[in-house]
């Protein structure tokens, strides 16, 4: 390793970086008070999302990128500002709802932390280099170098914080049990956490970064498991690609697994290669770190990535034209485009270069590692809203009738894509396509209506029941509800009224104790309601207990039951449906007005 950097770092340099993540700890505890309180700050996400970007990435940026407290250079990341507080207003609009919802839970806040993590991780590795340099960074070693301290400095710290806290609550818990409570209810206060917690960062981030002869120690460590590992890595893609020649790619679909393994295995394939081969080697250099037989193995294994590039993407592109884009395949074929940059560009220049490779390698490494990072930041702007993407085309898949209106996931825009999946439903529900699809329109105004994916507050006026009775199909003959069982069904609050979804409906026509069966949507359990001296009940609920034939089970597990349902001659409510069998559980209130029935027939006799 060819570095000679200084071993520690000057006092002003340590002192600036204590003061910096004491002022990020208060600033952070600022925003958790106003979320506290019910600021206004909380209350829209757009400004508290923006303030929680640059508090917590821009310090963080200079705690771990920062060389010098003196250097003009340290100027230049304060541009990130606006682009953070503008990425961070994007995010919060996206997940800002029109209702007045407390907390709008979405997925896109750890996508957004990941993907602007890996961003700036990448940008400190540049900024670092150009303040010890005082040059833009060309040179592959010391971003290299720079990448290894970085990951293991996080790493520490985050291990050192964890013991940290871990101590202080098992002393708290032992003062505790003595009735001594003062420690617990200290270190459970905000007031404490936030400037405690980052003071303790400030102080062990100074001394991990001033202790640089460990950190290369552990780098020497690492890199000689890496080299043990590499030759597997390779030896399991080869076998794989071998294996794909006699048993087709067939199995690689039917999984649905094989591909992100396989992409798995690439990923860590190109993070070993270079773990291993980044220095140069020759008569005047290192001897080369393996044999030439397994060396020509890990370089043939790194050619054919390629390969695996294209079967992901295949697969993937089953799957989309199939069921459409979806913002987990969209970021996964955005993963699979950015590592098909590094595996294209390393076979071509092992195949051009040969020997010659590793100086272009490293110069295409640069270049790639800049690329990664301004994609993973335009994709979190307007610019390039993926969530956007998702809902234009999920809904030109419905008018242009590769999806079915009953097949249209409504709820998934609404809920899985944010503000630009709601704004897309608002769009399509005034549309003259919604207008010629009355049932659809309805599931959209209904699923617009929400304010809560789960909430079971009844979406339609439960006093009138025509508008009840819409949210239950009609049974396959036909049949509705009766209005006394859509009465108890409005008493008893039923999920169905809550839902965007119809519930089906079922009538028996074969002599059992009930003769309507409701499934809400998602449930294969059906609600037994049946009349009883003029009075509508339910008795209980079918739940599937088996099958007569073993090889019937996922038919059974995967349809429901049908109108010609018969139930068997014996002690237990059993019933049968072809070669699916059920079990009628009656309900606590059935249960109770049977004993109350024994309790008369016996006070009569």
């Amino acid at each position: 390793m060819d570095d000679h950097r200084a071993n520690t770092l000057d006092k002003p340099t340590r002192a600036g970086l204590i003061l910096l993540a004491v002022v990020q700890g208060i600033a952070l505890l600022a925003l958790h008070l106003a979320i506290e309180h019910e600021h206004w700050l909380a209350a829209d996400q757009r400004w508290l999302k923006a303030l929680y970007t640059v508090a917590i990435a821009l310090p963080a940026f200079y705690l771990i990128g920062m060389e010098r407290l003196r250097d003009r250079l340290n100027f230049l990341p304060l541009l990130l500002a606006p682009l953070l507080f503008w990425l961070g207003w994007h995010l919060g609009w996206v997940e800002q709802t029109p209702e007045p919802l407390a907390w709008a839970r979405h997925t896109f806040t750890f996508a957004f932390c990941i993907s602007l993590g890996v961003a700036l991780f990448i940008l400190a590795l540049f900024f670092r280099s150009s303040a010890t340099s005082r040059t833009w960074p060309t040179a592959y070693s010391p971003l290299l170098n720079y990448s290894w301290e970085f990951t293991q400095t996080l790493s520490q710290l985050t291990l050192f914080i964890g013991v940290f806290w871990g101590l202080l609550l098992l002393g708290a818990t032992l003062f505790s049990a003595i009735g001594v409570s003062f420690f617990e209810t200290l270190f459970s206060e905000p007031v404490f956490i936030y400037p405690v917690t980052w003071l303790v960062i400030g102080l062990t981030l100074v001394m991990i970064r001033n202790r640089f002869r460990l950190i290369q120690s552990v780098r020497q460590m690492s890199e000689a498991l890496i080299k043990a590992l590499l030759p597997l890595v390779a030896l399991i893609i080869l076998l794989f690609f071998a294996m794909l020649l006699f048993t087709g790619v067939q199995p690689v679909w039917d999984t649905g697994r094989a591909s992100c393994i396989l992409m798995a295995l690439m990923l860590t394939l190109l993070l070993f290669f270079n773990a291993v081969f980044h220095q140069a080697h020759g008569p005047q250099h290192d001897s080369p770190p393996y044999p030439t037989w397994l060396r020509r193995l890990v370089l043939l294994a790194v050619v054919l990535l390629p390969v695996g590039s294209v079967l992901a993407a295949w697969a993937l592109w089953l799957r989309i034209d199939q069921y459409g884009l979806s913002l987990d395949r969209l970021w996964a074929a955005l993963l699979q485009v950015l590592t098909a940059a590094f595996t294209v560009s390393y076979s071509l220049l092992l195949l051009w270069r040969r020997q010659a490779a590793l100086p272009s390698l490293q110069r295409a490494n640069v270049g790639l590692a800049l690329l990664v990072a301004l994609v993973l930041i335009v994709v979190n702007t307007p610019l390039a809203d993926m969530r956007h993407w998702v809902a234009e085309q999920q809904i030109k898949r419905l008018q242009d009738g590769r999806t079915t209106a009953e097949a249209f996931d409504v709820n998934y825009l609404r809920y899985q894509l944010g503000q630009p999946g709601i704004l897309a439903l608002q769009a399509l529900v005034e549309s003259k396509f919604a207008q010629s699809q009355p049932e659809l329109a309805r599931r959209i105004e209904l699923s617009l209506r929400q304010t809560e994916r789960w909430s079971q507050e009844p979406l339609v006026d439960t006093q009138n029941l025509d508008d009840v009775a819409q949210q239950f199909s009609e049974s396959p003959d036909g049949d509705t509800l009766p209005e006394p069982l859509l009465n108890l069904l409005v008493e008893q609050n039923s999920a169905c009224l809550s839902q965007t979804e119809p519930c089906q409906t079922l009538q028996i026509s074969s002599g059992t104790p009930f003769q309507w069966l409701v499934y809400e949507p998602y449930s294969a359990v059906g609600k037994a309601y049946g009349e009883h001296d003029g009075d509508w009940l339910l008795l209980g609920h079918l739940m599937l207990l088996g099958t007569t034939q073993p090889q019937d089970d996922l038919t059974c597990q995967t349809t429901l039951t049908t109108n010609d349902l018969e139930r068997l001659t014996g002690p237990a409510d059993i019933y049968r449906n072809g070669n699916c069998l059920y079990h009628l559980q009656p309900t606590i209130e059935n249960a109770r007005q049977q004993l109350s029935a024994q309790g008369e027939e016996i006070s009569g006799e």
